[in-house]
């Protein structure tokens, strides 16, 4: 039986009634909009929420990773405030870790090391990678590009949130930065084409709206997911799963979620929504080939690359302190008498190069690398002469010199040569005259003065090369004299005095053969003092000791006419030092008309 307009009326009004009185309760027991359960609970929020909120919080953890990706930024911000302020504290608990954390980070860089290593041979050295970059170049893409199409079955390679209306960019994210799309281009791109979109194809009905969901180009493949107010874009390389689509939504419906109160006042500044990059991050998806996977397992051609290098570094090593050893024993050649190393540096992986001072008298290097067993062609030396005064190189000048007179014998006694033999007067006077031509030979004189000669009466020899020769070796004699006098003072020492003596005997000499060989000859005695008195007191005082050397030659037989006493004052020669203090000897000679 059917009920009757009328009645179906009455129904509405008692029903409205109804609705009315239930509404007049609600607002008398609870308040206007709730405000009397609102101001309770707000009273008593404290208590209600510490007691469930850490089950709601493992509740919320266990449906999504939202909580996780919201707490995140929050915490790291945290901890940077905290460690910037109380940066003490943080060492002192984060020291007992430390050791941990670094071998832990070597570890992990380590095993990255090599798989990036392993991808980049593969992808570089192998038959395989050599072909890629010649079909990356012909497809006229990246090699990168390229790459990550053959290995990956898809990989999100960067991800964008737009804001709808203003066409913002509010922040981006991307697997590899530098290879990163400018993100604001792209932002400004997708809104144009949008708003194109939008206004060439809109229906009747405003819901209906057309918009573009999907937008493919030459490299990737952009999937572009709206919400009310934000726009989430990404770019994929590779073949689009089906489900990826579900994924960026959820995330856009997360930031508007958990963004609700930044978008509703956005004017134009984004840092609100820096917080986002850990949501973004999650949207970089990627899934690897079945058999690119299995070798990313096993890094084995890194791992053979690696080992090379240790072995070339092994082996670099190992020349490199051979040829140290090379040097270091090249350098004692520095310890040879009469050798000089004057540069020693290294050459590639096995030679030394040196740069050398030799005597003629000194060991052939030669023959020193060959007692050494040192291969030549691992030395280069360059050798240049010299003349040593090292003691050792002297003796063997002496004794060349000497291999000429086999008659004599030389002994050493406390390294000053001891000569003793006869030779004729011709071979004495050469003798001396070859020892005066070795450098570093001192006392000539008195190391050929035991050498006897075969003529007694050497004065009585009528040759005039001896003669001469003789007159010339009392002349050297006479000359290579010098009288020493202490400081201030004119007196002749004890030893002066014998000086003076062996001089007188020289000079006799001189003065006998001159008159043979026709000559005039004279005796010069040059005072000489240094520079610690006045001008005056040192040009006195140099006359007073060549005068005073002059008086004792005469007391002791010389004629005075032969004999010339000058003062040279201050010897000005800062070489000479304190041994400006003596008297020193000039004979003269002059032919008889």
């Amino acid at each position: 039986m059917s009920s009757s307009p009328k009645s179906n009326g009455n129904r509405q009004e008692t029903n409205t009634s109804a609705e009315q009185q239930m509404q007049a309760l609600r607002e008398l027991v609870l308040g206007k909009d709730g405000q009397y359960v609102k101001q309770h609970m707000h009273s008593h929020a404290r208590e209600l929420v510490g007691s469930v909120v850490v089950e709601a919080l493992k509740d919320r953890q266990k449906s999504d990773d939202a909580l996780e990706q919201v707490l995140v930024p929050t915490v790291e911000k945290s901890v940077e405030s905290s460690v910037k302020n109380h940066s003490d504290q943080f060492i002192g608990h984060l020291y007992p870790l430390v050791g941990r954390l670094v071998r832990k980070s070597v570890t992990a860089f380590l095993s990255e090391f090599l798989e990036k290593t392993n991808q980049l041979l593969e992808h570089s050295l192998t038959p395989k990678g050599i072909s890629w970059r010649i079909k990356a170049w012909h497809a006229g893409v990246s090699f990168s590009q390229y790459v990550a199409s053959k290995t990956f079955a898809f990989r999100v390679e960067q991800v964008l949130l737009i804001h709808r209306d203003a066409g913002i960019l509010l922040n981006s994210v991307a697997n590899d930065e530098n290879q990163a799309t400018d993100a604001d281009l792209v932002s400004g791109m997708l809104t144009a084409i949008n708003d194109f979109v939008s206004d060439s194809f809109t229906s009747d009905s405003a819901e209906n709206e057309q918009h573009l969901a999907v937008v493919k180009t030459d490299d990737f493949t952009l999937v572009i997911e709206r919400g009310p107010q934000l726009m989430l874009v990404a770019a994929v390389t590779g073949n689009i799963p089906q489900d990826i689509s579900t994924k960026f939504q959820i995330t856009n419906e997360k930031i508007h979620s958990l963004y609700n109160k930044e978008i509703a006042d956005f004017q134009g500044d984004t840092a609100p929504f820096d917080e986002t990059e850990g949501l973004l991050r999650a949207c970089l998806l990627s899934e690897l080939k079945p058999e690119h996977e299995e070798q990313r397992k096993k890094p084995v051609l890194a791992l053979f690359f690696i080992l090379l290098l240790l072995i070339l570094a092994g082996f670099y090593g190992y020349q490199r302190h051979k040829q140290n050893q090379l040097s270091d024993l090249v350098s004692t050649l520095n310890d040879e008498p009469g050798i000089l190393i004057t540069e020693l540096e290294t050459q590639g992986l096995s030679r030394v190069y040196a740069e050398v001072l030799r005597d003629p008298q000194a060991q052939v290097i030669d023959n020193w690398l060959s007692t050494n067993q040192i291969a030549s062609e691992n030395v280069a030396i360059f050798e240049r002469q010299y003349l040593s005064l090292e003691p050792q190189i002297v003796k063997k000048r002496l004794e060349g010199v000497l291999e000429k007179y086999p008659q004599l014998s030389l002994n050493w006694e406390k390294d000053l040569p001891i000569l003793k033999g006869t030779l004729a007067n011709i071979q004495k006077l050469e003798l001396t005259t070859e020892l005066m031509t070795i450098p570093g030979l001192q006392n000539i004189s008195d190391i050929v003065e035991p050498v006897l000669v075969e003529e007694l009466d050497t004065l009585e020899d009528d040759n005039p090369e001896i003669l001469n020769a003789l007159f010339e070796i009392n002349t050297a004699k006479i000359e290579r004299t010098q009288i020493e006098f202490e400081l201030g003072k004119d007196i002749l020492t004890h030893e002066s005095k014998r000086q003076l003596d062996a001089l007188a005997n020289y000079l006799r000499s001189a003065i006998t053969l001159s008159k043979k060989l026709k000559l005039n000859v004279g005796l010069i005695i040059m005072g000489a003092s240094d520079s610690s008195g006045s001008a005056q007191f040192n040009q006195a005082l140099s006359r007073k000791r060549a005068e005073v050397t002059q008086q004792y030659l005469s007391s002791i037989g010389i004629d005075p006419g032969y004999l010339n006493a000058i003062g040279l004052g201050v010897v000005e020669i800062k070489a000479t030092g304190d041994s400006a203090r003596k008297v020193i000897f000039n004979v003269v000679k002059f032919k008889t008309e």
